[in-house]
């Protein structure tokens, strides 16, 4: 398998980076933009078949090798790369399936300019505002066809619309959001359909370097919450593994509407340490995320709660490995307030050297 390091180690000022004065315009800033270096799609969520419970994750990546415009008749490119991962948490078994893969453009992957249509093999996500389609699988063990249908209108995480992740200018993203997507479809396992129901989260970033040169890996989440809001919240760890000042906690309201803490108004607590038996990697699967409820002015503990352990999507030779998983979230006393997802990267590898 090819290193994510060497996909992007071509570094030129004819990259695209973040600006406050473009503003976003869609359904068309839904598919690719390959004057930037960077692109992902994520999808995760929880779905539901009776009392059987999945997680899962669906991200399609497009990595640009080459600052050039993209001809869509090119069978064998090579100015993009497309990586995705599928994963798929079973808490009933204990038991995490997940695959990755890496294509040339071109060749049996893209991704659309001007609205939103990922391929990747097999693999797609297509759709806009109104609704999308999600088609997996992970090799013969899994596969999951899902309808999508927003129940909130997307936000777009940061200020001035770019979401900053260090003092460097090209250290940022536009980061679109949909933070309630209705999920329902088939999940087959081992042989076996279940017809599910759920909710998803789906992020879109856009960027030529998500990290400074001083950051390592980020700890992110997305909560779902019982009440009707959401959260999106993270921390970037420097390599001494203290917060960057560029963290960030947003509330996204029951209208819609984000309201973005400063960063010395919540406080992440790692806890709860996994011990991967694969690459040795010890993750923080439960850390508490400690707040004021804007709608109550009262203190707030939101503990993150997986809903099995292993949940590590573990690269080949030269990738990236990380943890993924679904969680619930509960309160001080043990009360749950809603579901999450859960993202820890640069436990394994450090995920700066390779994102910039």
């Amino acid at each position: 398998m090819i290193g994510l390091a060497s996909l992007l180690a071509e570094d030129s000022p004819r990259w695209n980076v973040p600006r406050s004065d473009y503003r976003l315009s869609f359904p068309s800033d839904h598919g690719s933009h390959p004057d930037f270096k960077i692109e992902w799609w994520y999808l995760t969520g929880h779905l539901f078949s009776g009392d059987r419970r999945f997680g899962f994750q669906a991200t399609f990546f497009r990595l640009g090798q080459k600052p050039v415009p993209v001809a869509e008749d090119v069978f064998f490119g090579d100015s993009q790369i497309y990586m995705a991962h599928m994963g798929l948490s079973d808490p009933e078994t204990g038991t995490f399936h997940h695959e990755s893969r890496l294509n040339r453009g071109g060749w049996d992957a893209g991704a659309a300019i001007g609205g939103l249509d990922l391929s990747n093999g097999n693999w797609s996500l297509s759709g806009d505002e109104e609704s999308m389609r999600l088609e997996g699988s992970i090799r013969s063990d899994a596969a999951f066809s899902l309808a999508l249908k927003p129940r909130k209108s997307h936000v777009v995480f940061g200020e001035g619309g770019v979401s900053r992740k260090g003092p460097e200018g090209t250290a940022a993203s536009y980061y679109i959001t949909f933070p309630r997507l209705s999920a329902e479809g088939d999940v087959t396992l081992e042989g076996e359909t279940f017809t599910v129901e759920g909710e998803a989260w789906m992020d879109h970033e856009i960027s030529s370097s998500q990290l400074d040169r001083n950051q390592v890996g980020w700890d992110w989440v997305c909560m779902q919450l019982f009440d009707g809001r959401e959260v999106m919240a993270y921390i970037l760890r420097e390599k001494d593994g203290t917060p960057s000042q560029y963290s960030q906690f947003v509330w996204v309201g029951t209208d819609g509407e984000r309201t973005p803490l400063a960063y010395d108004d919540f406080e992440w607590i790692p806890d709860g340490q996994w011990k991967s038996p694969e690459t040795g990697a010890v993750y923080p699967i439960s850390p508490i995320v400690a707040t004021t409820d804007p709608a109550t002015a009262e203190p707030l503990r939101l503990k993150i709660v997986p809903v099995m352990a292993n949940q590590e999507v573990v690269a080949g030779p030269g990738g990236v490995s990380y943890w993924e998983g679904a969680c619930d979230v509960e309160d001080a006393k043990g009360e749950k307030l809603g579901r999450a997802y859960l993202e820890l990267t640069g436990y394994a590898d450090d995920l700066g050297e390779k994102l910039r």
